[in-house]
């Protein structure tokens, strides 16, 4: 329990004015020229602090207006979180402190957060902070806004309420690429609400999410046009640390571009927020235009837009079906290559090619066109039997290889 000192330390000197007036009408405040307010823990060791250059002391309704408030939250006699804003209205003697005007409120640490709003109530007594406009909360890397959020200071949670929005980049990717090239928008992941832990980081979102990746390279929309994004995740919710860098979706989830050339259907997925990596080590479902796939375990790099399976993949479209253990393909161009142990397929003349590789396109009428240039294939086919002639008895094809 935080001890509560019954008086505020008003460290100044109160002007000439305010103080001859206070006394002769005592409806009007004290004026001084600071504000000092303190509360000591049960050891003695601070546990908060107020001050402000300005403040105006109103006795009958014991209210403190102070200009420019700055506060600090102790944890163990050192300064844990950080408080500022415009304006400040302490209630009795520190029961509750209204802020206003750019609410900054900071958590000291090797990677600090930072809380924003344009209002917050700070309810020392219940180590409670509640931000109920236009709330942020944002680190090095990520970033969630909301329409309320509540800061239980002790148990290390911030609530955040209203359509919260998760946004997440990696900082310096741009650096060591082309300059002139823009560094592709975040995914932003919309929740029903979220909890969030900033010391220890970690982050749930326990139902329905939705993400939404945006192509910078389009043409900007119109004033009064909202941008369509180019890919569209679901999951059943989420759970993560932002520290550790990544966040699980819950299954089912599904990824599908918005112009309907592709979509997957998988199990629990992880999107390593720091390298914009969705990655799952269980089966999955796809399609791309008209080429249906399936694999083992697949990797998303939200960046570049390529669906890469590193185990089990198949692909298969009519009359063809090709397997190999690996494959790899952009979303924007179409292109497509399998890698090691590739067997390729065809209803036509019963056809099987194997290789190392092969590289496939998606045409205009939306199938795929598998070639191997400058590779090594071998291919066995089927002829169909010719004609009945001599009476005697049809062979069985012959099989030819190349």
């Amino acid at each position: 329990m935080v001890r509560i000192n019954r008086a505020l330390r008003l460290s100044a000197v109160c002007l000439l004015v305010g103080c001859s007036t206070a006394t002769r009408q005592g409806s009007q405040p004290f004026s001084f020229r600071a504000l000092d307010l303190r509360q000591q823990d049960p050891k003695g060791a601070p546990a908060w602090e107020l001050k402000s250059p300005e403040a105006r002391y109103d006795i009958q309704r014991k209210l403190a207006q102070a200009l420019r408030p700055r506060g600090t939250v102790f944890r163990r006699g050192e300064p844990s979180i950080l408080i500022a804003a415009e304006r400040g209205t302490v209630i009795g003697d520190g029961q509750a402190i209204q802020l206003e005007g750019t609410v900054r409120i900071t958590l000291l640490g090797e990677e600090p957060v930072e809380i924003t709003g344009d209002t917050a109530r700070w309810l020392p007594r219940q180590e409670l902070m509640v931000i109920d406009q236009r709330p942020v909360a944002l680190d090095r890397r990520s970033r969630i806004s909301a329409e309320t959020a509540q800061y239980f200071i002790k148990r290390d949670l911030v609530e955040l309420r209203g359509a919260p929005v998760l946004e997440h980049w990696q900082d310096g990717r741009s650096k060591a690429g082309n300059a002139k090239t823009p560094a592709p928008l975040p995914l932003k992941v919309k929740a029903q609400w979220v909890d969030w832990k900033p010391e220890r980081g970690d982050l749930t979102a326990p139902a329905v999410v939705r993400g939404e990746q945006f192509e910078q390279s389009k043409p900007a929309p119109a004033k009064d046009e909202k941008p369509a994004p180019s890919l569209v995740l679901t999951a059943q919710g989420l759970r993560g640390n932002l520290r550790q860098g990544y966040v699980d979706l819950v299954a089912p989830v599904q990824v599908r571009r918005a112009d309907g050339k592709g979509w997957l259907d998988a199990k629990q997925t992880r999107w390593a927020i720091n390298d914009q990596l969705l990655s799952s080590d269980q089966p999955f479902t796809g399609q791309f235009n008209a080429l249906k796939a399936k694999g083992d375990r697949f990797t998303v790099d939200l960046e570049k837009s390529d669906v890469k399976v590193s185990r089990g993949c198949e692909l298969d479209q009519p009359g063809e079906r090709l397997t190999a253990m690996r494959c790899l393909w952009n979303w924007p161009s179409g292109r497509f290559v399998a890698t090691d142990q590739v067997v390729l397929k065809r209803d036509t003349y019963k056809q099987v090619t194997r290789a190392k590789r092969l590289e496939g396109k998606i045409g205009d009428d939306g199938t795929a066109v598998f070639s191997s240039p400058g590779e090594r294939v071998n291919s066995r086919f089927t002829l169909p039997p010719k004609g009945q002639g001599g009476g005697g008895k049809k062979r069985a094809p012959a099989p030819i290889a190349f």
